[in-house]
């Protein structure tokens, strides 16, 4: 089977709080919970092994960085390191640096196996599949879609999206597959079933248990957990 090019490519930024005119990018049935199984899915560490690609991988300086070697060397080690950038929201040398990194980390990352055949099991049941990321899609849209289309991995929705569990009650998602730590900690909070991989411990301290995400080894166990 091979995957759908998706519906749409919104690229919407949903912080605390969204304006509600960006729903009109949507189709009406979109705005409408209830109407169709949807399900909201991550891509980086989620559906790939994009964080393993990022600390182990080589990357080799160009012209295109407009960096030293020395700086080269030194962003990268901030980056593998998780270093934030203190520019704020200003664009500056490293968030440019990081872009390139991370590009790179997206055409080179490995999908899941049993990620892409949950995915193609949800299109075959009737889902609604919407992919949510906190990817830049303004500068990394089409390198995601070609990713998604090379792997055969259906979907209905691309979105960028930095509170997912804003974006999921906004559109009456019940169900999201998503490593990120403040997702996995309020999911449940604000009536969002959260599913994350496994990677044996909470990696960030914004986890704090009791919580109610569902971690799994496999994307096969998350079947009957949306079924119920």
């Amino acid at each position: 089977m091979r995957a759908t090019s998706g519906e749409c490519g919104c690229v919407l930024n949903y912080a605390a709080s969204m304006p509600a005119y960006a729903l009109l990018m949507t189709d009406e049935n979109a705005r409408i919970p209830g109407l169709m199984k949807t399900i909201a899915i991550d891509l980086d560490d989620t559906l790939n092994n994009f964080t393993e690609i990022l600390q182990r991988s080589e990357f080799v300086r160009d012209e295109t960085h407009a960096v030293s070697d020395e700086v080269f060397q030194d962003y990268l080690g901030k980056l593998r390191a998780g270093v934030p950038d203190d520019g704020g929201l200003l664009s500056t040398e490293f968030t440019f640096f990081r872009y390139k990194i991370h590009y790179e980390c997206y055409r080179r990352a490995q999908a899941r196996t049993d990620g892409v055949s949950f995915v193609r099991w949800l299109k075959d049941d009737g889902w609604r599949i919407v992919i949510c990321t906190q990817r830049d899609l303004r500068r990394a849209q089409d390198c995601t879609r070609k990713w998604l289309a090379d792997n055969d991995i259906p979907f209905d929705y691309l979105f960028m999206a930095g509170n997912k569990i804003v974006f999921c009650k906004l559109w009456g998602i019940k169900h999201l597959v998503d490593n990120d730590p403040f997702a996995i900690a309020h999911g449940e909070l604000h009536g969002v079933n959260v599913y994350y991989p496994d990677s044996g411990q909470p990696r960030d301290a914004q986890v704090r248990l009791p919580h109610g995400a569902r971690a799994f080894k496999t994307f096969e166990e998350i079947i009957p957990w949306i079924q119920g």
